[in-house]
């Protein structure tokens, strides 16, 4: 499978790739006017993909959000939140992240 970044990048997607939640936290703290959307693994080592969404909507509240979990996990969901099993198709990644950016025009 491909990692989601390769994924997204191939669907012309600009892409902040993170090794785990503390840098990308840091790196949506300096860009967070160039972020539209936060892709993220639930399990992350240092902080929890659940976790790094709450932080970054912090700066930016509207902020649409992937969840991506080998397991469900427990947590807020909301209608800018979408859950997606591993292993998920590229087909389906990106048809839930047109459809959450479109929701925000």
């Amino acid at each position: 499978a491909l990692p989601i970044s390769r994924v997204l990048q191939g669907a012309g997607y600009d892409v902040i790739a993170c090794e785990n939640g503390a840098t990308g936290l840091e790196a949506a703290r300096n860009q967070i006017d160039k972020i539209d959307a936060v892709v993220t693994d639930a399990r992350m080592p240092g902080m929890q993909g659940p976790r790094l969404i709450a932080r970054i909507r912090a700066l930016r509240p509207e902020i649409p959000a992937i969840l991506v979990s080998g397991n469900m996990v427990e947590s807020e969901t909301d209608r800018s939140t979408v859950f997606l099993a591993k292993p998920v198709s590229p087909g389906i990644l990106t048809r839930e992240l047109r459809r959450l950016l479109a929701a925000r025009m």
